[in-house]
Parts: structure tokens; sequence; C-alpha cells
């Protein structure tokens, strides 16, 4: 492979369209959470209508509070309107995809290198939480 092509591999973003769509429901709604910090608003009431019911938008909001706390740099968001995802949204459907299935080994191999072992198990059990909220029937 040239130097080139890989270079563009790997610094290819993929599509907001092309995520999952429990991963790509959750970008958005984390573009939408920051959106409302800069802003001072509450966006609990766009979360509980996104998802439904206000225990899976409590429960995202948890998720936002541990990356604003563990992430070790500002985590990258990309502007509302972009279509494409940045590496850190990417990242994070990633976690999504491997939370929603219980496959702890994946997100650990996702994210342990960045994160200790006590920052992945808060961020973990909070995907978890906000997946089982959302499920009928799973909480």
């Amino acid at each position: 492979m040239q130097s080139s092509a890989l270079i563009r591999q790997l610094s290819q973003q993929s599509l907001v369209r092309d995520l999952p769509a429990e991963a790509a429901q959750a970008v958005l709604a984390l573009r939408y959470c920051i959106l409302c910090r800069r802003a001072a608003r509450d966006p609990m009431p766009e979360l509980e209508r996104r998802w439904g019911n206000i225990l899976a938008a409590r429960r995202y909001r948890l998720v936002v509070e541990a990356i604003a706390h563990i992430w070790p740099e500002p985590f990258a968001v990309a502007p509302p309107c972009c279509p494409h995802v940045s590496f850190d949204e990417a990242l994070l459907a990633a976690m999504v995809g491997a939370s929603s299935r219980g496959d702890r080994v994946h997100f650990d191999w996702l994210t342990a290198e960045m994160l200790g072992s006590d920052a992945r198990e808060m961020l973990f059990v909070a995907l978890e939480g906000f997946i089982r909220a959302r499920a009928p029937g799973r909480v």
C-alpha cells in the first residue's frame, strides 16, 4: 500500500449516518449536551424527548459527566451539523457498541491506552446503565 493511501485511510473520518443507530444517537446527543453546556441550558428535556423516558436521559447525562471527569484531554466534538464524526466521537460510538453487547474485553481494549482501570470501570458502568434504561424491560 502506498503511503498516501495509508495516510488517507488512517485519517478518514466516518459519517454519522454510517454508525449503528444507537451509537449515532449517542454521538448526536453528546453534541447537543455540549451546546447546552456552552449556552447554560438544560439538555434534559431534549434528551428525554429523544429517548422517550426520563431515566435514559438521566443516565445519559451521567455518561456525559463521566466523560468530562475522566477524559485525559478535552473531548473532541464535531459541530452539530457536521456529517463526519471526530475521532473521539468514533471512539464513543465503538464504546457504546461494546457496552450494548456487554463486551467488557473489547471496551477495555478500546480504552486501555488512555484510561486507567477505575476510569474505564466508571465509564463502562455508566454506559451499561444508559443502555439498560433505553431498552424496554431491561432496567
